[in-house]
């Protein structure tokens, strides 16, 4: 076990912890001291990202589901509650747009299922993880967002609108659960070297946003965008509720 144990005692639920930020992002809570469920479609990836936090020495967790699906996510919350105890730590990592289309052009359905994703999902596992945070006596809640919420871009406005509304509904959730002691924030990467993008490659709209100035000069690594998500987990952040957290190297600056 390596790094200061902030999160000792801690349990954490991770979605999209399969790969990418996600991976990353257990990897970094197991460091901390936290046991992590870990939530996605693949198992066999699930059980990997498994082995690297038992490497750590902390518990894992591995509960398969669709995030998407509400009865799933309650279901995977209540496996990890009886592996590993209540969690107090939710980190709705899942997301992401897998097509590119204007809106004229859009199907609904299309739409329905980018929302569905990145902004029904993170509200669905937060109220599952509800209950074992009031009996806990506290908790904490992490959503990643993205700076495509932060302005319009043609070909995706749905993924855009969603992870813009991720800002309205963290701020819902920190007022209204506040008196749980549970705080809600949001962080908020600019472009990330995880592999995520790679199926965009050659697209229009996508290297127009590739191609924007990071004063920075470089693309995030993974821990990058991990570290804050421990550090809004732990209790130096204590009084931080509410709050969209930019990790962008100055993009939207």
């Amino acid at each position: 076990m390596t790094g200061i144990q902030v999160l000792g005692g801690r349990v954490a639920v991770v979605t999209g912890a399969s790969g990418g930020i996600g991976r990353v992002v257990a990897r970094a809570l197991a460091e901390a001291g936290a046991d992590v469920g870990l939530l996605a479609r693949r198992k066999d990836a699930l059980d990997e990202t498994a082995g690297l936090v038992a490497g750590l020495g902390r518990r894992a967790a591995v509960a398969p589901c669709d995030v998407t699906d509400e009865d799933q996510v309650r279901e995977a919350v209540a496996a990890v509650a009886a592996e590993l105890g209540d969690p107090d730590i939710v980190v709705n990592n899942a997301g992401g747009a897998r097509f590119v289309s204007d809106l004229e052009h859009m199907k609904l359905s299309g739409w329905d299922k980018t929302v569905n994703l990145n902004l029904r999902a993170p509200l669905a596992l937060a109220k599952a993880a509800l209950p074992g945070m009031i009996r806990r006596g506290g908790g904490s809640v992490i959503t990643i967002g993205s700076i495509v919420g932060e302005q319009a871009l043609t070909g995706l406005s749905h993924y855009a609108t969603a992870k813009s509304a991720l800002e309205m509904l963290n701020r819902s959730m920190a007022r209204e659960w506040g008196r749980h002691g549970v705080r809600c924030n949001l962080v908020v990467p600019g472009l990330v070297d995880s592999g995520a993008h790679d199926h965009y490659a050659g697209d229009p709209a996508m290297e127009a946003l590739y191609s924007k100035e990071i004063p920075l000069g470089r693309w995030a690594r993974p821990e990058e965008i991990a570290a804050p998500v421990v550090f809004l987990a732990s209790d130096s952040a204590s009084y931080i509720t509410g709050a969209s957290l930019l990790v962008d190297g100055g993009t939207v600056a």
